[in-house]
């Protein structure tokens, strides 16, 4: 008997807390989703990027931090609708790219849960209407078809193929119909805000519209940064590349520019800043090269000044730290606040969302398999204080055995340098208006 009433105790208390823990992760969702939702509603523009970054933290924390059946695969999907709704009204690539990562993240992850069907139609559509990618688009409505039978999704995937009840899918796409589209909460279309493509962005006649731009070749001196393979450092590929965008800025751009160093020299942290402040630059572009511990990460990413919780990135800006932690430096938190109320964190968040674009375009072009790790946020202390909208690039792992070697030549190099060109214009291009 007291056995049995030792079981039955027990029982109740894990069945208590179980449902405890039911109640604080579907409440955790609940937080994530609606600040989300009002949002949505509220910004349909997408005009706050600072805001629709903090809704994407608070579902990407959920994410990480609970691994549940239900509510992760909805805080997933909901990932993928707002990359995708930020994508169609500023026509951010990197938007696109997250959109479809988590639209695959739910459907591989969870593909028993109801809205697998609903994440494999929604990528159907992003590879069809978006990436021009009709083979995957007919994969993605061919496997809502043949795995979810009894969806909800089942009809819509047939009418994308083109095919009724009980037929085989086609051999091919049909054309998408103009009612297709990549509308959220009813906001169907909305006026891109991506820069034309203008050959004329400063007027020749007009100099006192020439932009100010500082360009940041990282480290320097005696600090040569990450090496890379065959032993090429860091600071050499950052200020060739840095060189080869100030040209392109001059001659293209009609742009005033200044470098915080020209040669192999030393010049702090808190300087480079200083720098831009005294020259009112109207953009701050610090320009570095990634490396990892495991000599197998690659990709190319944009940073802006922010704090975070994601342990790589807050990795990565230690390394960049470095040399003003040692020499004594404060803690970034205090520093960051000034930052933000200064006004220009969604400019920089613009910015770095056209620089990461034009990046990832550019490489993609004539490099196959050039990773997009996108936009992020970290607390760079070359970033603080800055007056104008900043970003931090980390153009490539110079440690990887692929993009050491492409790093270590010229050709890579001016690349780069004209795909950070590309970016810097279209930001302008979206400014004039």
């Amino acid at each position: 008997m007291g056995w049995t009433l030792l079981l039955c105790c027990s029982l109740l208390v894990a069945a208590t807390g179980a449902s405890a823990d039911s109640s604080k992760t579907r409440q955790a969702y609940e937080r994530a989703r609606s600040g989300y939702v009002a949002l949505a509603e509220r910004d349909s523009d997408v005009d706050d990027l600072m805001e629709w970054e903090q809704a994407a933290s608070s579902l990407l924390i959920f994410v990480r931090e609970y691994r549940d059946p239900d509510y992760t695969p909805r805080a997933l999907f909901l990932l993928g609708r707002l990359y995708e709704f930020t994508y169609e009204k500023r026509r951010f690539q990197t938007g696109l790219t997250r959109a479809t990562y988590f639209y695959e993240s739910l459907a591989a992850q969870y593909p028993r849960h109801s809205l697998a069907d609903d994440a494999l139609l929604r990528l159907g559509d992003l590879r069809r209407d978006a990436l021009a990618d009709p083979d995957g688009a007919q994969q993605a409505y061919t496997a809502v078809i043949e795995s979810y039978p009894n969806g909800d999704m089942l009809e819509q995937a047939r009418s994308r193929l083109g095919i009724a009840a009980g037929e085989a899918a086609p051999a091919s796409m049909p054309e998408p119909t103009p009612s297709s589209g990549l509308g959220l909460f009813g906001f169907l279309s909305g006026k891109s805000k991506a820069g034309k493509d203008s050959k004329e962005v400063f007027s020749r006649s007009d100099p006192k519209r020439r932009p100010v731009i500082v360009i940041d070749p990282g480290h320097g001196g005696e600090e040569d940064g990450a090496i890379g393979i065959d032993g090429v450092k860091e600071k050499d590929v950052v200020l060739n590349i840095s060189l080869m965008l100030e040209e392109l800025l001059q001659d293209r751009l009609r742009a005033k520019t200044v470098l915080t160093r020209r040669t192999d020299v030393h010049v702090p942290l808190q300087e480079r800043t200083k720098i831009a402040n005294d020259h009112d630059a109207d953009l701050f572009i610090s320009v570095h090269a990634n490396a990892s511990v495991y000599h197998a990460a690659k990709g190319i990413e944009t940073y802006y000044l922010d704090n975070t919780n994601d342990k790589s990135s807050l990795k990565l800006a230690e390394r960049e730290n470095a040399s003003w932690q040692a020499g004594g430096g404060d803690d970034l938190s205090f520093i960051l606040s000034d930052l933000i109320q200064n006004g220009k964190l969604d400019e920089s968040i613009t910015l770095a969302h056209y620089t990461q674009d034009a990046l990832h375009e550019s490489l993609s072009r004539y490099y196959r398999g050039v990773k997009n790790l996108g936009v992020k946020k970290a607390p760079f202390y070359v970033l603080v204080g800055a007056h104008m909208p900043c970003v931090l690039v980390e153009v490539s792992f110079i440690d990887h055995p692929v993009e050491g070697k492409r790093l270590a030549t010229r050709r890579y190099q001016k690349l780069i340098a004209a795909a950070l060109y590309e970016g810097v214009r279209a930001y302008f291009e979206r400014e004039g208006e």
